[in-house]
């Protein structure tokens, strides 16, 4: 049998010696039989209590094929960018009306038994995440989707995927909570309400020791600015906020990415551990040691979106070898299988992309008859393959000599469908009659949530308010509020209490600084804060721990406290400092002031703006607060001009100082004697920007 070239090494070598190495190599691996498990723990990890056989879930996905539009504006091949598109309508070309799809996921079908492991393994771009996204019920709303996934035979619901454990690749935990604060918070929202307070604390203490995380409970997640856990300690606390449910499934998306080959071998076999209760744990990995593969169930091996390889994990090698591919002697397995799925190995005679093509067709082929994969036992031979593809597996020779693509009945690769799909084509082939739904009913007296609605809101206050303690409460804070509000307040010492029109424009200035800092110092903290936060509240609504509105009415109420702590300190130093108006009542107002206004823009630096475009005020946030600060330090008071002297006690000096209209001497935006509609303003405003925000994420996490 010919050699797979110079790539390869040591070539075919005997065949009884290279199947005993086989067979040494993968001796072990199989361990799908859950409560025979006696494998050696990992020190400090212990087992966590077997799922009960009821509630053992088989889950099987057929025929999977995911289409992922693409970004041009028209034609099938979906290449054109945006310029393109902008171009072929000034030239009088009409774009397509339907996006174009390129097809990212070719008929994969596969299955998971209750205490087995099955890995996604191959290359970058291999559709690995596509697949676990899907089976886990979080694909993408654009993406269309042909093929089914069954849990014992029904489909996913969204009750059901509440009892899903998704670990994601990005560990996306608040950084400020310690180990024990991440657990307890998801134990109160995710565990059923019939348990209590005691019985949550238990169940998080459990998972703490069963992951081996007792030493760092109380240390914090930490993130770039801050020292915390360390990354396999991260990555055993995100499996742990899945485990807390004790669920049936456990969807993994590159857990050992990131770890060292110790750390991530520790964690895959805690993964193993688990798999043995009686779970079913699939899991993307991309690129395990040898002895990581070694505790796989189960391989399905994916090259640019078909299955190369699917089957026993232990089988994988001698798969390769029957087909023309001998692993070289002492190279690990995976890196193997991902050289060929990467299309890294060639022959003399045939590239490396025309070996992976006759290795996907090949695996077509046979997984076309035997749908649970690769078993083991019997050798293979030319009636699974066909004539055509068992001679290129046995010599190769006429293949190679042509250097010719296999014939498109035999490899199947879809070149046409990569490019573009009629997303009506596509839906028209979704099967017209939907089977049964896992979890469509429910056990009778179950809640969909884990917590009352009152009990969302209070447990989501309680950790709004401690994940941002640091942000809020931080040391740099008050230094940065501390500091500039006593340079403001020498700047500006003492203006406000001298009633003539001099000191009035400082008094002005004083107060728009004010407003000015506040509303962007808290503006800059919401854009760095609000993304993390986002994608946290996508990660937790994807696995039903909270209403949406629980969540957000608890974010809104959390600002109050935590946005106007620190902040009230720099309005207090400057509000005395600069003399402003000594009334406890005013005061107050002021404060209220500073907590409602945000910036955008005003009409402080521009006067007489035009009446035509002068109405675009009324949508400045800013604007309505400046007036509501007029009117607090101005409105009631009589200011003297004192012919442009700045004189104490003008009122005494009828002389030389006269009383004025400050509206019209200082040309100020309002009457500062009039009511104060401008907070009603603001108040309005505040509502409905909240209220728009809330619209938004509802209808971004409508199918969550």
């Amino acid at each position: 049998m010919e050699g797979t070239g110079e790539k390869q090494g040591h070539g075919a070598g005997d065949e009884q010696h290279y199947r005993a190495s086989i067979e040494q190599y993968g001796s072990g691996l199989r361990r799908s039989d859950a409560g025979k498990d006696q494998q050696e723990q990992v020190p400090g990890v212990q087992l966590m209590e077997p799922v009960p056989p009821e509630k053992q879930l088989r889950v099987t996905f057929n025929a999977i094929s995911i289409f992922a539009p693409t970004l041009g504006l028209g034609g099938k091949g979906g290449s054109r960018g945006l310029f393109a598109g902008l171009a072929s309508r000034r030239s009088g070309d009409v774009p397509a009306k339907k996006p174009a799809f390129r097809q990212v996921l070719f008929d994969i079908t596969g299955s998971c038994q209750p205490g087995e492991v099955l890995a996604l393994l191959g290359p970058s771009g291999g559709g690995k995440t596509s697949l676990l996204s899907h089976i886990g019920g979080r694909t993408q709303r654009a993406m269309r989707k042909q093929g089914e996934v069954l849990f014992d035979g029904q489909q996913l619901t969204k009750a059901a995927k509440r009892h899903v454990g998704f670990v994601m690749q990005d560990d996306l935990l608040y950084a400020s909570l310690t180990v024990w604060e991440t657990l307890y918070y998801a134990a109160l929202l995710r565990l059923p309400r019939t348990m209590t307070a005691q019985q949550k604390r238990e169940r998080v203490a459990k998972v703490i020791t069963a992951l081996g995380l007792d030493k760092c409970k109380d240390t914090i997640i930490g993130d770039f600015f801050r020292r915390g856990i360390s990354g396999g300690e991260r990555k055993r606390v995100s499996v742990g906020h899945e485990l807390l449910i004790n669920p049936s499934v456990l969807l993994l998306d590159e857990p050992t990415s990131g770890l060292d080959s110790t750390t991530a071998m520790h964690l895959v076999h805690s993964l193993r551990q688990l798999a043995s209760g009686g779970r079913v744990v699939i899991t993307t990995i991309h690129q395990p040691s040898s002895r990581l593969y070694q505790l796989l169930d189960k391989l399905l091996l994916l090259s640019e979106g078909h299955a190369m390889y699917y089957g026993r994990a232990d089988k994988a090698a001698d798969w390769f070898y029957q087909l023309g591919y001998s692993m070289p002697f002492g190279i690990n397995t995976a890196d193997f299988i991902l050289d060929l799925a990467s299309a890294d190995v060639s022959t003399k005679k045939l590239s490396g992309d025309e070996c992976r093509r006759h290795l996907i067709a090949c695996s077509e082929k046979f997984l076309a008859a035997n749908p649970d994969g690769m078993q083991g036992g019997d050798d293979l031979h030319e009636a699974q393959f066909g004539s055509q593809l068992w001679t290129a597996a046995v010599s190769r020779k006429d293949l190679g000599s042509a250097r010719e693509p296999l014939p498109e009945d035999q490899h199947q690769l879809s070149e046409a469908s990569s490019s573009g799909v009629d997303p009506d084509d596509i839906e028209a082939a979704l099967p017209k009659t939907a089977p049964a739904t896992f979890g469509s009913n429910g056990d009778k007296g179950s809640y969909r949530w884990g917590a009352t609605y009152n009990q969302q809101v209070h447990i989501l206050f309680a950790r709004a308010v401690k994940t941002r303690r640091f942000e809020t409460l931080s040391k740099q804070d008050f230094c940065q509020y501390i500091t500039i509000g006593v340079l403001a307040g020498l700047f500006w010492l003492q203006k406000g209490q001298t009633a003539n029109i001099v000191n009035a424009k400082n008094t002005i200035g004083i107060l728009f600084f004010e407003l000015l800092f506040t509303s962007l110092r808290q503006m800059l903290g919401s854009i760095f804060t609000f993304p993390a936060e986002y994608k946290m509240m996508l990660k937790e609504r994807a696995s039903g721990m909270y209403r949406l509105s629980a969540f957000y009415l608890a974010r809104t109420a959390s600002d109050l406290p935590m946005t106007c702590a620190v902040p009230s300190i720099f309005v207090i130093i400057i509000y005395f400092m600069a003399g402003l108006r000594l009334s406890a009542a005013a005061f107050f107002r002021e404060l209220g002031r500073v907590t409602l206004s945000m910036m955008l823009v005003g009409g402080f630096y521009v006067n007489d703006i035009p009446a035509w475009i002068g109405w675009l005020k009324y949508l400045s946030f800013i604007y309505f607060g400046y007036v509501a600060t007029l009117k607090i330090e101005f409105g009631g008071r009589t200011f003297y001009d004192c012919g442009g002297l700045n004189l104490s006690n003008p009122e005494s000096r009828p002389s030389q100082c006269h009383p004025v209209d400050l509206q019209a001497a200082l040309k100020l935006p309002a009457n500062p004697n009039t009511w104060h509609w401008d907070v009603l303003a603001l108040i309005g405003w505040l509502i409905l920007v909240r209220v728009l925000v809330y619209v938004a994420l509802r209808r971004k996490t409508a199918r969550l």
